[in-house]
């Protein structure tokens, strides 16, 4: 299957920097439990983040780090506003734990409704989830609307970057004076080991303390730890894939944007959206899902966008291989 629709990076790990990995991977004694506090990867993301070791906080991919500050603060919140459409695990992280979940539309711009999203924080105490830049929609809201959000009293700001590398802007620097502010970061996208599972955040040290507290202990495995470490202390190399896939980025836009009834969006991340016109393609999106998987192609349909299909950025022979595809359905 040609995957399509996680937003994984398809060049992987540079060839010598996994030798390199590999290597060290060799000599550890996986007879011993790993390091709890994950000190080699911890340092190296330090270093990368450009902030101090005892703020940053490592767990089992994002996913994990999400469960974490959400449990972190169940004693003192009531529900979570998401503005939607976002990254699904937000709601899914938040119903497990019993809170109530809040969704405010997006514009129709794909902006932040901030008058909304403030009124429904201040209503009870509250978390909430910013996507910077945001997954499915591709774009990075306004700062000052972030800012206004910010401001406005919840008691927990989940600023999620895992895409990053890709856009380059954060709120990693406020995080510092900022004890309600929590930025999260994966390694499986840029970086290329979706596999290892590896996920950190950035906060406050008071906050990041409070993750200490409720994570498990040797929450991430020492192979994860060690391969982790390596690729990022050699950041520079790995991302050297990140201006490869901008590039591909737009030939990928423009060889979809020669096929009728297609618009992709603007996009600063690995992946964008696809609005379908029904009539002139002659599907509709969840078919075009399903006919593209028949085919050996995944591309992520979204209920929130009924009219648009998800496709990360892929090598040129799976551009090739998506736009001919997309051809042969076209009705």
């Amino acid at each position: 299957m040609l995957r399509l629709h996680f937003n994984e990076n398809p060049h992987g790990v540079n060839e010598e920097v996994w030798k390199l990995a590999l290597e060290r991977l060799a000599d550890v004694e996986m007879q011993w439990y790993p390091d709890r506090e994950a000190s080699g990867l911890r340092r190296a993301l330090a270093e990368y983040a450009g902030v101090d070791g005892g703020r940053l906080v490592v767990a089992n991919g994002s996913d994990d780090i999400l469960h974490l500050l959400l449990l972190a603060h169940l004693h003192e919140i009531q529900r979570v506003v998401i503005p939607t459409p976002t990254f699904g695990m937000y709601r899914a992280t938040a119903e497990v734990l019993g809170l109530e979940v809040v969704e405010v539309p997006l514009d129709p711009s794909f902006g932040l409704n901030v008058e909304q999203i403030v009124h429904r924080l201040q209503e009870a105490p509250s978390a909430v989830f910013v996507c910077y830049p945001n997954n499915p929609t591709g774009n990075y809201f306004e700062r000052d609307a972030v800012e206004q959000i910010r401001k406005a009293g919840p008691r927990l700001v989940i600023a999620d970057e895992a895409y990053y590398e890709f856009g380059g802007r954060s709120w990693v620097q406020h995080t510092a004076q900022d004890p309600k502010l929590a930025v999260v970061r994966t390694l499986s996208k840029a970086f290329g080991v979706a596999g290892l599972r590896v996920g950190y955040a950035i906060a406050h040290e008071s906050l990041s303390a409070r993750l200490r507290q409720v994570r498990q202990p040797f929450n991430l495995n020492a192979a994860s730890q060690i391969l982790a470490q390596t690729v990022v202390e050699h950041a520079s190399t790995q991302l050297q894939t990140v201006q490869e896939m901008r590039r591909l980025r737009e030939r990928m836009r423009e060889k979809l944007s020669a096929i009728a009834g297609l618009t992709p969006l603007p996009s600063v991340t690995n992946f964008f959206l696809v609005e379908v016109d029904d009539e002139e393609f002659g599907l509709c999106a969840a078919d075009i899902q399903a006919q593209l998987k028949e085919g050996g192609i995944l591309v992520r349909y979204l209920p929130h966008l009924p009219r648009c299909i998800r496709v990360s950025v892929g090598l040129p022979r799976q551009a090739d291989e998506l736009s001919e595809q997309l051809e042969l359905i076209r009705a």
